[in-house]
């Protein structure tokens, strides 16, 4: 009998709780594919970064199942109160405690156990557009397959049978502790507001405002460091739970005052709804609200990188191949006549850097640069000749420069040229004589340590006869791709059985690599169509994780929101039928519900909003300067917003329908 019962229990739960197994089905979708990405073997054929990977989702999956927890916790924890008059009823019809729980916890496992079976397809289809979409990235062809791995299933099914278990064994040992009267009296307790002195709790509100006030003000003059920024991070997340804390007791003040608007239409029923509910969730919703946060700052800082990704391969890698050789009289025949073996080459070119036993520019960019440090650079200034510059130049496809016999050229990297303005006021002497400042240009040109580290000074011709010959580089544009495993030919040339032996080598000689933060290069090799996908799996690594805690953040937060209200709907039906006899009509009561579902639905997300708005404003803008990525500051931030802000307007309208039908239900005069 209990397992008929338990069955037709969870059927109506589906029912009433469909947005709670949406929800579930929609992460057991998710987590199932990145999980397959952790165990797939077309991810770990395309790059040795693959791990990495597996490490970025391992780590989210570490703080989404912790959420989770708390989701399916939360949920049965609230569907009990709901029923907790049901319960009662089976208790005084004979049912043991035992019983009741039993009941419970079958009728919570057979909706989980069909969310997750639900979501296991669409979890493979997910699986495999995203393996799609990452070979796409890195431009290389992948056939969608059916791939179901039985490790990633265990993984999964692991994760969220765990989940379940542990939130209902703890539901278990609530109920043996509950009485049938306490049971009866479980969902008034939604209900109660306490009265006593407010003054403490709407202390509490502004003092949270002035919090957030002064935590945008340092975020604004650049105040943060590395010794404050995880106390004030802490600090903002208190500040949210306390502003809830003083919110009720705020509006509950606003009533008292008679404050504007108050009395107009249904707003004092408004008001004293919204009041209610906030004294009774307000943890809830500053959970809700730190979930809105995360989720938007992950988003956005997922879309700066894919931004990033999609600019700096040419930035980076310019030449198809660039070699390094710290020797100044270092020709690199041998390496010509390899590649020229192994690929077609276009045009090519080999030169040296020179210096002049100055480093004035090195650490200026040192001191000055945010980014970087003296350890960045070389231990000398670097110069190149015009002539030397526009045959590379020639080779990227631009026009040669000109420049008089006594000026001088800086090809620096964008984000640079403010920094440098001041050098670019001085004159350089070289030989006894005086060069001016003649331009900037900013040409994606290979300076992560092969044309210089961050710039190079171009000179006439003519001022390299005073200086000395610093380090040989070779550049070459080749006919088509490079073939596979080209750099590890050249390595082995050299003598290293790896790019990170030949990359410790130079890193322990005179060598600057520059100040890129989000992806740094240091190395003496460079083959375009090898680096470049893996800088782009790379970032991919970090990218999807992102969007995985941020969307699973997100639709946790606003499954908990929308299942609160569609349960209410039924609870306060009541009232709205009062309404209506004291003269309501339906138009009025439909106003009355969107405005209340509109302020409890505000608040959480506005205030997430505006947090993170601040804090990703901050964080783009500090992007844009340190990866040399243009683009508004507030284009990532938009983005995000406009992507939940979707998905939140289609949850709060499905809501809203759900809400007045339930709330109309036994009225035929409002349904």
């Amino acid at each position: 009998m209990l397992g008929k019962l338990a069955l037709r229990n969870a059927k109506r739960s589906l029912h009433d709780y469909f947005v709670y197994l949406l929800t579930m089905i929609i992460i057991t979708t998710m987590m199932f594919a990145f999980d397959s990405m952790i165990f797939s073997e077309d991810i770990r054929t395309i790059s040795r970064e693959a791990g990495m990977m597996g490490m970025m989702i391992g780590l989210m999956t570490f703080f989404i199942v912790l959420i989770i927890v708390w989701l399916v916790h939360y949920m049965v924890k609230f569907m009990a109160e709901k029923r907790s008059r049901e319960f009662a009823t089976y208790l005084l019809l004979g049912f043991r405690k035992k019983q009741v729980a039993r009941l419970f916890f079958r009728e919570n496992v057979l909706m989980g156990a069909a969310a997750f079976v639900i979501g296991l397809l669409p979890g493979m289809v997910l699986q495999q557009m995203m393996t799609s979409a990452i070979y796409a990235m890195i431009q290389s062809d992948y056939k969608i397959k059916i791939d179901f791995s039985l490790a990633s299933l265990a993984m999964t099914a692991g994760i969220y049978a765990g989940s379940y278990l542990l939130a209902l064994f703890r539901n278990q040992r609530r109920f043996k502790k509950m009485t049938i009267q306490g049971m009866m009296n479980m969902e008034r307790q939604n209900e109660e507001i306490k009265g006593g002195n407010k003054s403490g709790r709407q202390w509490m509100f502004w003092a949270a405002l002035i919090f957030i006030g002064v935590f945008e003000w340092m975020m604004v003059t650049e105040r943060f460091n590395e010794w404050n920024v995880y106390l004030m991070i802490l600090g903002l997340v208190i500040s949210v739970y306390f502003l809830y804390m003083g919110l009720a007791a705020f509006l509950v003040g606003h009533i008292r005052r008679k404050g504007k608007h108050v009395r107009k239409g249904g707003n004092v029923f408004v008001y004293r709804q919204l009041s209610a509910k906030i004294r009774t969730m307000q943890f809830t919703l500053g959970t809700l609200t730190v979930l809105f946060m995360v989720a938007l700052v992950g988003a956005s800082w997922a879309l700066m990188l894919g931004q990033y990704q999609n600019t700096q391969g040419d930035e980076k890698f310019p030449f198809d191949v660039a070699a390094y050789r710290s020797e100044a009289d270092y020709d690199f025949r041998q390496e010509i006549e390899l590649v020229e073996k192994e690929a077609a080459i276009d045009t090519e070119h080999t030169y040296r850097i020179y210096q002049n036993g100055t480093d004035d520019w090195n650490t200026f960019l040192g001191e000055n640069y945010a980014g970087a440090d003296t350890g960045a650079y070389f231990r000398y200034d670097t110069y190149m000749k015009v002539s030397d510059y526009n045959i590379l130049r020639g080779m990227l496809g631009y026009g040669p420069v000109e420049m008089k016999e006594n000026e001088y050229l800086v090809q620096v990297k964008e984000r640079l040229t403010e920094t440098l303005k001041p050098m670019t006021e001085k004159s350089i002497s070289l030989g006894g004589k005086e060069y001016h400042f003649g331009g900037t240009e900013t040409i994606f040109f290979e300076q992560n340590g092969h044309n210089g580290a961050d710039y190079v000074l171009v000179v006439p011709d003519e001022a390299i006869k005073s200086m000395t010959p610093y380090y040989s580089a070779y550049m070459a544009m080749l006919k088509g791709d490079a073939p596979e495993g080209l750099s590890t030919k050249i390595l082995n040339l050299w003598g290293f059985d790896s790019l990170w032996d030949a990359t410790e080598v130079m890193l322990d000689g005179d060598f600057g690599y520059g100040s890129d933060n989000i992806y740094s290069t240091s190395s003496p090799l460079f083959v375009r169509d090898e680096e470049i996908p893996e800088m782009k799996f790379l970032l991919t690594a970090l990218i999807f994780p992102l969007f995985y805690i941020g969307m699973v953040f997100f639709l946790v937060a606003v499954t908990v929101l929308s299942v609160q209200q569609l349960s209410d709907s039924s609870k306060y039906r009541k009232r709205y039928h009062i309404l209506q006899k004291l003269g309501m009509k339906k138009k009025e009561l439909n106003k009355v519900i969107l405005k209340e579902l509109a302020l409890y639905y505000v608040f959480p997300f506005a205030g997430a909003v505006l947090l993170s708005g601040g804090i990703i404003g901050y964080i783009s803008i500090l992007f844009v300067t340190y990866s040399g990525v243009i683009a508004p500051a507030w284009k990532f931030f938009a983005l995000a917003l406009a992507l939940f802000g979707g998905i939140y307007v289609i949850y709060f309208g499905a809501t809203y329908v759900g809400f007045k039908r339930n709330a109309y239900e036994g009225d035929r005069s409002l349904e």
